[in-house]
């Protein structure tokens, strides 16, 4: 072979070579464990990739986010889900979605570095739905946020955050196993909590244009509306200052209450039901002696005492930080303050006396 010839197939190898380089990378495939189990290691799922301490998604999973959050010390969250390909979650009437066997729901939990020194990722929440049902875990990241671990008993990690130009300290709690379900109980069984209609049907930027989430879900595949005549009032955000107190205030309830005060949930024995569309006064709270508050009642008489937030109940079980007092239960070590006075401000609105 002569030297031009030589020359040109290595110049055809180099082209190939660079080529091959220059493409995106091998997408990973999604697995999932045993029916009921769990892997040992995030990483063992697919859906991520490790990358100077960042979580990136692979393009599997879709990210989304809702129109309001639950508090969680202040933690920063980012929500993304996978569903198997060709399947799709359909809507229901009461605006929770069927969702397929081999979906994933995924949700970081975080502090970024405003509020701590370089940021830090602390755990990611794993709702897996498999032939058994959903199933609900915890990883835990290490402190270089290299790796994460299955913790199925939780931890306490000792925190500092800033909020607003004040140093907080508390205790973050990862839940264990059996909290997670406790929180998404449904007729005993466990189910998404955030991820119903009201609570994404919002505006989100694509590539710098605002569209609707619902009808990007839609057109990726991912949700299907069959039935038109079943979709749920919108719900404003509790923070929309330009909505009223009383919407805000019941959006509020809803996603820090609702998923344990409602009729098909661990906390109906109460009466007490916090949905945004509860319009029916004494499920709301308001004159309702409580059933079994105990110590919880602080002294007070009615669930909400209209004008009155000192004198309810529900107002004094978000102010606390005991145990056996504080609402909710799970999930938070600190007072949500803004929260607490929007709510504060809605019962001192209301008018009526429970005498």
């Amino acid at each position: 072979m002569n030297a031009s010839k030589l020359f040109i197939l290595f110049l055809i190898a180099g082209i190939i070579l660079s080529h091959q380089s220059c493409k995106a990378p091998v997408q990973r495939a999604i697995s999932l464990p045993e029916n009921g189990q769990f892997f040992n290691d995030l990483d063992e799922y697919g859906i991520h990739e490790t990358s100077n301490g960042k979580f990136v998604p692979t393009n599997q999973l879709t990210k989304y986010e809702v129109v309001n959050a639950l508090f969680s010390d202040y933690s920063v969250k980012d929500r993304y889900l996978y569903l198997p390909e060709g399947k799709k979650a359909i809507l229901k009437s009461d605006g929770h979605f069927d969702w397929p066997v081999g979906t994933i729901l995924v949700k970081n939990f975080s502090y970024d570095n405003k509020q701590v020194e370089n940021g830090r990722l602390l755990e990611t929440r794993l709702l897996v739905k498999d032939e058994l049902g959903w199933k609900a875990v915890s990883y835990q990241w290490d402190a270089k946020m290299n790796s994460s671990r299955l913790n199925k008993l939780g931890d306490i990690i000792p925190m500092m955050i800033n909020h607003k130009n004040q140093e907080l300290e508390f205790d973050y709690i990862i839940p264990n196993k059996n909290q997670c379900k406790s929180c998404h109980n449904a007729n005993d069984k466990i189910e998404p909590i955030g991820f119903r209609f009201q609570n994404i049907d919002k505006s989100i930027s694509i590539d710098g244009t605002h569209i609707s989430q619902i009808n990007h879900l839609i057109s990726k595949g991912i949700i299907e509306i069959s039935d038109p005549t079943i979709i749920p009032e919108k719900m404003v955000s509790y923070n929309d200052t330009t909505a009223s107190v009383q919407n805000r205030a019941l959006a509020y309830l809803d996603i820090n209450c609702g998923h344990c005060h409602r009729p098909n949930g661990p906390g109906n024995t109460s009466g007490l039901f916090l949905q945004y569309n509860e319009t029916r006064s004494n499920h709301l709270g308001i004159c309702k002696p409580p059933v079994a508050a105990g110590k919880g009642a602080g002294g007070r008489s009615y669930d909400i005492q209209p004008g009155n937030a000192d004198a309810s109940i529900l107002y004094y079980r978000m102010l606390s930080q005991e145990p056996g007092e504080m609402m909710p239960e799970l999930g938070r070590s600190l007072i949500h303050q803004e929260g607490l006075e929007l709510v504060k401000k809605w019962i001192n609105d209301l008018e009526g006396n429970c005498n």
